[in-house]
This record gives structure tokens, sequence and C-alpha cells, in this order.
């Protein structure tokens, strides 16, 4: 309840000389010329809400060392772990290619090893077959030259003795001579290795023999 004091009055000269800077303290600071002239004269009203404001501020004085500094820490370190990832993301950014390039260089590497280990197996494998195969070609080609050569050497002497047999009686002489040139033609040949014995001594009076060397030899061949 206000309290009554007639007419009587504090004469107050500032509100008329700045009356801007006391509306700005209204404004910045929430407390007004015209609340502080009514607390002064007992507003228990407006003194109420300006003593629960003074003990609010009592409280945020007290803290505010410890709220500041507090606040402070909290604002520094999160800067400082912000800062913190940025340059880890920095750090991952300029070395994961450079990581990721190795790997995959790496796994193209092993991969092009491992190919080229089994190119050379197979190289290997093929190489090996081939030379089998060629040596198993060389080895018949060498035992069926040796057969011609002796088929060869009998074809002619075949064909000597015909041609003996179609002249006069005494070309046992010239199929002696057959012989031994067959003979000579298989040692010219084969060497060592040629079969002599399987050329039979003509006999002019047996040319039916003629027929039989060839068959014998065609048995002997399989052929």
């Amino acid at each position: 309840m206000a309290r009554n004091y007639g007419a009587a009055k504090l004469k107050n000269h500032i509100p008329n000389s700045a009356p801007g800077t006391l509306g700005a303290m209204g404004r910045l600071f929430d407390v007004s010329e015209s609340d502080f002239n009514k607390a002064l004269l007992g507003d228990q009203t407006v003194i109420t809400r300006i003593a629960d404001m003074a003990r609010l501020s009592d409280t945020a004085k007290a803290n505010l060392p410890k709220a500041l500094e507090a606040y402070r820490k909290i604002i520094e370190t999160t800067g400082d772990v912000n800062q913190a990832y940025a340059e880890l993301v920095q750090l991952t950014q300029k070395h994961g290619t450079q990581t990721l390039k190795a790997i995959n260089t790496s796994k193209t590497g092993e991969q092009r090893f491992k190919n080229e280990m089994s190119e050379m197996q197979a190289e290997h494998v093929n190489a090996t077959t081939a030379e089998a195969t060629r040596h198993a070609q060389r080895s018949s080609l060498i035992q069926i030259s040796g057969a011609t050569a002796d088929l060869m050497a009998i074809a002619k002497y075949e064909a000597d003795l015909i041609k003996a047999s179609n002249k006069l009686p005494e070309t046992q002489d010239a199929a002696d001579r057959a012989y031994e040139t067959a003979v000579t033609s298989a040692l010219w040949t084969n060497g060592s290795e040629a079969k002599t014995d399987r050329i039979p001594k003509p006999n002019y009076s047996r040319t039916a023999g003629i027929s039989r060397v060839g068959d014998w030899f065609r048995n002997f061949m399989g052929i």
C-alpha cells in the first residue's frame, strides 16, 4: 500500500537532462527511471520486482566466475576438439588417397604375379608336352626312316632282279651286283644299324623268290 505524503516531492533534474540515456537503461537492462522513482516512493509491487532482480543478480554474480570459467573451458575445448577433428580429416584426405592407391597397386601387382606364375606354369606344361610329343614323333620318324630305307633297298633290289630276269640267263652277275648295290645303299642309309641280313642273296634260277622277298618285308612291317 502506497503511503500518502501529501503534496511533498523530491526535485529530480536528471531525467530532463539525459532522457535518452535513461531510456537506453530501460531497453538494455530492463530497469526504468520510472520504476526507480516508484521504488524510492515505496511502491511495493515495483520494490518486489526490483528486489527479485537484485537477488537474482546476487546469485548470478556469485556463480558468474565459475559459470564463465566453465563456459570458457567448454567453448575453448569445443574449438580445440573440432580443430583436431578438422586436422584428422585433412590428414585422412591427404594420406588416404595415397594409402588406397598403394593398396590397389599392391593388389594389382599381386594379381599380376599370380597370373604370371600361372602363365609360366602353363608354358612349362605346354613346353614339356610339346617336347614329349616332338621326341615321340622324332623317334617314330627315325624308326620309320630306317624301315623305309630298308624298304627302298629291297624295292630297288626287286626292280633290279626283275630287270635282270628279263635279260639273258647269265644275268646272275647283274643280280649279284644289284644285291651288292642294295646292301651298300642300306649301309649308306643306316650304317651299323642296317639290316643287310634281311636282304636275301639272289639266285637267278629262283626268280620266284622276288615276290617272296616283298611278301616277307610287308609281313615284317605289318602292311
